[in-house]
């Protein structure tokens, strides 16, 4: 892990060579798994075409690179929800590993079984059929029917079954009317909010009934690396009353190999506030490799597909954060 120091240098030394390398313009994506500007945009227009979520931004004009259109210098995506923390995966995977038995073989091999879960006090036996019970009670139930009227000698009797069968509209009152009660429905009754505003600040206070599910969110945003020649995720997080995170919160939803390492804080090339980002240091020899492994399954890896194969590997580094990738295809 770099201390603050040696980041300082080395991000004072990239931005050095940037200023004097000439942007890529042959592609390389095969050989070396990067990017040329005009390809990281053809990528980007695919995955804002297939993932509605996605979005092409402008940014601070001020900021804007030339080698990028003006309208399509970086991809957005907002409210991305966060459910779980990073330590909270960890945890289950610990306690599925804990629940398991070893079964020994012959003192050879050996597999692993699950521990049984659930009542343990069930006899081992199997139950007998026979002496189940089936109860032949029907329920109580109310059953309308209509039949056909048959002609009878009466005629007053058959005036009265017709004027009981076909009521009369002009007959019904605003009372009469029962609005049934749809349980799917939310009461008015039922939620209340009550919203408190200060000198400083505005909150919302909801119920802890209302039924909503609060969580955190995050904007991902995805930038053109000229330096490495690859894309760059940047991070900004809420919490659960939409208020920023902290750094500190922010490693909580990063795996624990690649916080406080990979990932770091910086401000953001395009918007001038501070994002978390996950350093592209490796991420041409790792797209390099997911390429390589579609030729040998023979498949054409499409230049255009990039950032889908990308933003697959980079769940690894921010597995709770749900982000949309939809297009579906095999490495």
């Amino acid at each position: 892990m770099l201390t603050s120091f040696q980041q300082a240098v080395h991000k004072a030394y990239v931005k050095t060579v940037e200023k004097v390398t000439p942007t890529l313009s042959t592609s390389k994506f095969l050989e070396e798994g990067v990017l040329t500007p005009e390809e990281f945009v053809q990528a980007g227009d695919l995955l804002t075409d297939k993932c509605q979520t996605w979005t092409w931004e402008s940014g601070d004009p001020s900021r804007n690179v030339s080698y990028l259109p003006k309208e399509k210098q970086f991809l957005l995506t907002r409210n991305v929800p966060c459910y779980n923390r990073v330590r909270t995966l960890e945890n289950e995977s610990k306690a599925a590993k804990a629940e398991e038995i070893k079964i020994e073989d012959d003192g050879e091999d050996s597999w692993v079984a699950p521990q049984p879960t659930g009542n343990q006090d069930v006899d081992d036996d199997k139950v007998d059929i026979s002496t189940l019970k089936i109860d032949d009670k029907k329920p109580n139930t109310t059953t309308t029917t209509t039949t056909k009227p048959t002609n009878t000698n009466n005629d007053d009797d058959d005036d009265e079954d017709d004027d009981g069968d076909i009521p009369d509209l002009d007959d019904f009152q605003d009372d009469n009317i029962i609005e049934e009660e749809d349980p799917a429905v939310l009461s008015k009754n039922k939620t209340s909010t009550t919203t408190s505003t200060t000198n400083n600040n505005s909150d919302s206070k909801v119920e802890d009934n209302d039924n909503i599910l609060r969580t955190r969110t995050y904007d991902i945003s995805i930038t053109y690396d000229k330096y490495y020649q690859t894309p760059r995720v940047w991070l900004f997080g809420y919490d659960e009353n939409r208020k920023p995170l902290k750094p500190e919160e922010i490693f909580e939803d990063i795996s624990e190999d690649h916080a406080h390492k990979t990932v770091t804080i910086d401000s953001h090339p395009h918007l001038g506030i501070s994002f978390a980002y996950i350093h592209p240091c490796r991420h041409a020899a790792v797209m390099k490799k997911l390429v390589d492994r579609q030729s040998e399954n023979g498949k054409e890896p499409r230049v255009d597909q990039y950032l889908f194969l990308f933003l697959k590997f980079i769940s690894v580094v921010i597995p709770t954060i749900e982000y949309d990738f939809t297009l579906e295809f095999d490495t």
